[in-house]
């Protein structure tokens, strides 16, 4: 399964650079996003982008419905998340939030995450996770 990060989800809706990749991904058809990370991408549309909250279900739930999966959290994710933040948590050189850390708790043996944040994609490859590195918002991808 690919795990996709909010800014992954959010490259999509927001049409930016790396959106094509996504969509790509997306239509494999074997996309999650933890509930986590889709509370965040909620938090960014309507807090950044000025949506609307009304207006959230015109762009969420098609997509939600037919193409990304949300994973529900279960106590064993959300102790290996606190586990991984109070393990791999810098606010300068590994700034990790726990929707992060629910992600990378959230993967299992054969699962890899799509992301742009360096930071997770850091943490992932030392947790033996596969890493999909996407182009942030100025085009620039983690290392792998």
């Amino acid at each position: 399964m690919i795990l996709l990060d909010t800014n992954a989800m959010l490259s999509v809706l927001w049409n930016e650079i790396g959106a094509d990749e996504v969509a790509d991904l997306l239509r494999d058809g074997n996309s999650a996003i933890p509930s986590p990370c889709l509370s965040e991408v909620v938090d960014q549309l309507i807090r950044c982008a000025g949506n609307p909250p009304a207006s959230l279900g015109e762009k969420l739930t098609p997509m939600l419905d037919e193409v990304v999966a949300v994973l529900a959290v279960g106590s064993s994710v959300a102790l290996r998340a606190g586990e991984l933040r109070a393990a791999h948590y810098h606010r300068k050189t590994a700034d990790l939030s726990l929707a992060d850390c629910i992600l990378l708790a959230s993967a299992g043996p054969s699962d890899e995450i799509a992301t742009s944040d360096r930071a997770v994609a850091f943490t992932a490859r030392e947790l033996e996770i596969g890493v999909i590195p996407l182009p942030d918002s100025n085009g620039n991808r983690p290392a792998v």
